[in-house]
């Protein structure tokens, strides 16, 4: 089997760095924030191809200079992040070339991370084309390339200091028919440079919509402010997290917003609380985390997928536990079989829906208990679920404090109850072992629901 290798060119995002054709005509600090979508998309793209090619070896090459070790904080990345060498752009490029035909790999793939409509099926083609041409290029409008493939060395190609100007994609080809090498053809995609650029933006689903996170808990934000700093690290700019802390004091704290979060109050209940941070969280798509749920770099990405096909209503991830052990792993299958076959995510799955869905339902109907449950079935009604390819871990420490098989036949038993009418008032009673009147969030209650 061919050894095949890609590589992600990228540029940390700060303000007067880069995009600075974008930056004169929307400010340095705007055309930081779409670098870094780009980016995250480019990292998306790249995380669904892996998916299906397992066998690519993937890396990041940061320009030389650059914030390496910030960068690798910044984004967590499950790819190694390496340093370019000095040299302009041609240089660096060829420089990849020969170091990764020296490590072994036959067929090498570089490509951009400021193309807004590349897609995985264009790296699949890419070397795919490689089994049979030498060389193989991906154009964008602007006359220049966003991707380029080889199976051997070519420094030629690479020879000139002027990259960019809108001769750069002929300039390759003729020089690759000059060195008698076959190549392939790419589609046309779109690089975003300039402020003219910003209009291609505004129709495609990873872009045109902001998600709002939405987070129940009885505890104020500063007791899991680690928790929120690692999600703020994989949302998106303009993306918002929204903090709802069940109390049961009648006088409500004002809402609190600040640096991309905003934390309110509202009386205790999961449904009353995911209620009131919609209400109270901007973003076209609203997605419900918990937050013993801990999602990657890439799952921003896969819920902006929901904007993608208006046929799917609602979203979902896939469940597994950490730390895990083979009975919470059959508690797993068995969650994610029931995902497929009936439909029924739970809360805990990270669902996830556009706006318009949410307010179509009426939001969440059930205030206190089995809120999840009778959500998707409403959902459901206006469409498609959607399960995204990501598994994110979900803390197993319920599980493993109440037991595993009595805390799974209990969540069944709870169900199957709602199912058959029981009122939500006495499940929230007998699941919880308390009244609504004595929800108080004390340390030992805040243990017992796990948020």
């Amino acid at each position: 089997m061919h050894r095949q290798a890609l590589v992600v060119f990228a540029r940390y995002p700060e303000p007067g760095t880069v995009k600075t054709r974008l930056a004169c005509g929307v400010g340095a600090a705007r055309a930081c924030e779409i670098n870094e979508k780009l980016l995250r998309y480019a990292f998306g793209v790249v995380s669904d191809f892996q998916k299906r090619c397992p066998e690519t070896a993937i890396e990041i090459s940061l320009a030389a200079g650059e914030r390496v070790d910030d960068f690798r904080r910044r984004f967590d990345l499950p790819w190694p992040v390496l340093p370019q060498k000095e040299g302009h752009l041609g240089q660096r490029m060829a420089e990849a070339f020969e170091r990764l035909f020296a490590q072994g790999y036959s067929r090498t793939v570089l490509m951009g991370s400021d193309v807004y409509d590349i897609c995985p099926e264009d790296l699949r083609t890419a070397f795919a084309f490689l089994e049979s041409h030498d060389a193989v290029v991906g154009p964008t409008r602007d006359g220049g390339f966003y991707a380029i493939g080889l199976r051997r060395p070519c420094p030629e190609i690479f020879a000139y200091s002027a990259w960019g100007s809108a001769d750069v994609l002929q300039r390759t080809q003729e020089q690759l028919r000059r060195l008698g090498l076959s190549q392939a053809v790419l589609a046309l995609r779109t690089d975003i440079d300039r402020p003219e650029d910003l209009s291609f933006l505004k129709g495609h689903w990873a872009f045109q919509n902001s998600v709002g996170v939405i987070v129940p808990s009885l505890n104020p934000p500063h007791d899991f402010q680690p928790w929120l700093e690692n999600l703020r690290r994989i949302l998106w700019p303009e993306d918002t997290v929204c903090v709802v802390q069940g109390t049961s004091s009648p006088q409500l704290k004002k809402p609190l917003r600040e640096n991309g979060w905003i934390w309110v109050q509202s009386p205790v209940g999961r449904g009353l609380q995911l209620n009131t941070g919609a209400r109270c969280c901007p973003g076209q798509i609203l997605w419900f985390l918990h937050r013993d749920c801990f999602p990657g770099l890439c799952a921003p990405y896969h819920v902006r997928k929901i904007g993608r096909d208006r046929g799917m209503a609602l979203g979902a991830f896939r469940l597994a536990f950490s730390p895990t052990n083979r009975a919470l792993r059959a508690v797993a299958r068995w969650a994610n079989w029931r995902t497929q076959v009936f439909r029924l995510p739970y809360g805990d799955q990270g669902l996830f829906c556009r706006r318009e869905t949410f307010e179509a339902v009426g939001g969440f109907g059930t205030p206190y208990l089995m809120e999840d449950v009778d959500f998707v079935r409403a959902c459901r009604r206006h469409g498609r679920l959607w399960v995204a390819p990501e598994v994110p871990p979900t803390s197993s420490r319920r599980y493993l404090a109440h037991g595993i098989l009595k805390a799974s036949l209990w969540n069944h038993a709870t169900l199957f109850a709602h199912f058959l009418g029981v009122s939500n008032e006495v499940l929230y009673r007998r699941y919880h072992k308390m009244s609504l009147a004595q929800m108080t969030p004390t340390s030992a209650q805040r243990e017992v629901l796990g948020n």
